[in-house]
């Protein structure tokens, strides 16, 4: 069954013939289908075109969100950035502009004999230039017991000048323990002409054997550290001195005197000035002058380890300049 024809000449011709109300519905049909048939052809891309300009809107909109608070914190940011200059060019001014190579390795090997520990070899190894330093590395060999080698690498931190440690290494060497590791010493590759700072260490970390066991002697053997080199026992037959009988404490090092190519360092105790020479004997603990300088001397110790052995210890007396 088909649909009737809709006869659009016969439909105008009758609707000539309708009353006035049957021809103001007819026009309000006639313009309802014109506004359907609009919204059909036009309202629809207008509509997405709407929606697609209102999703932009409102991206445009968080973006001005974004970059209005970027521009707030924009003088943070700066105050930021700068501080963080500063603090760099800060932390390069403690680097040295030269090699300290020399002065490393007497500090390396100060404090080895202070902790009780030989050296046995130091090779410099090549340099490695960064972007804003140079490294120097070196790789260290030594030995000695648990707790001297420990004290030793935590004495490195506090050296006035930036030095770390790495690739550590132990391993049993007789009764004693080999200790293998790579230092690295740093300087800045900026030659400015300025006058190198002085380094801020920072919160330093000291290792305290006192509560601390040996990983590598079981608890049945552990003894109170006595922290030391060992050496042999002191010569008990030798006639005891004057100035072995006073405290080293009561020494000061008020200057020095040279007879050709002897040198003597001239210590004062209470009222008097005492003259000591290389191998001359001073304090209660066998404390023989190893070393004469401008600015210090220099003695080593001998103390019993309450074990039954001996130890010994370097100590320095410091030039007194106010005297």
């Amino acid at each position: 069954m088909s649909l009737p024809r809709l006869d659009f000449s016969t439909l105008s011709y009758n609707a000539a013939k309708w009353s006035l109300p049957g021809k103001v519905l007819l026009g309000c049909a006639l313009a309802g289908l014109v506004l359907v048939l609009g919204e059909v052809s036009h309202g629809g891309p207008q509509r997405e075109r709407l929606h697609g300009l209102e999703a932009r809107e409102q991206a445009l909109q968080q973006q001005l969100r974004e970059k209005t608070g970027l521009a707030a914190s924009l003088e943070v940011r700066t105050r930021q950035v700068r501080s963080m200059e500063d603090n760099l060019a800060s932390l390069l001014g403690q680097l040295p502009g030269e090699s300290e190579l020399p002065a490393v390795l007497e500090d390396i090997a100060r404090l080895a004999s202070a902790h009780g520990v030989w050296v046995e070899g130091i090779t410099v190894l090549d340099e490695a230039p960064r972007q804003l330093y140079i490294e120097q590395p070196m790789q260290i060999s030594a030995s000695g017991v648990y707790h001297d080698l420990a004290t030793f690498v935590s004495a490195l931190g506090g050296l006035p000048r930036v030095v770390t440690v790495q690739d550590i290494a132990l391993g049993h060497q007789g009764a004693l323990l080999r200790l293998n590791m790579l230092a690295k010493t740093y300087r800045s590759t900026l030659q400015n002409g300025k006058a190198r700072q002085v380094l801020d260490p920072g919160p330093q970390f000291v290792y305290e054997p006192s509560s601390l066991r040996d990983p590598f002697t079981p608890p049945a053997l552990q003894a109170p550290h006595v922290p030391g080199r060992p050496a042999l026992a002191p010569d008990f037959t030798r006639p005891r001195g004057l100035l072995e009988g006073m405290r080293l404490d009561q020494f000061e090092m008020v200057g020095t005197l040279s007879r050709g190519a002897q040198a003597f360092a001239l210590l004062r105790a209470g009222a008097r000035v005492y003259r000591l020479a290389v191998g001359d004997y001073l304090g209660p603990d066998h404390g023989q002058v190893t070393a004469i300088q401008d600015a210090a001397v220099e003695l080593v110790e001998l103390f019993p380890d309450g074990q039954g052995a001996w130890l010994e210890r370097p100590r320095t007396l410091v030039l007194n300049v106010n005297s």
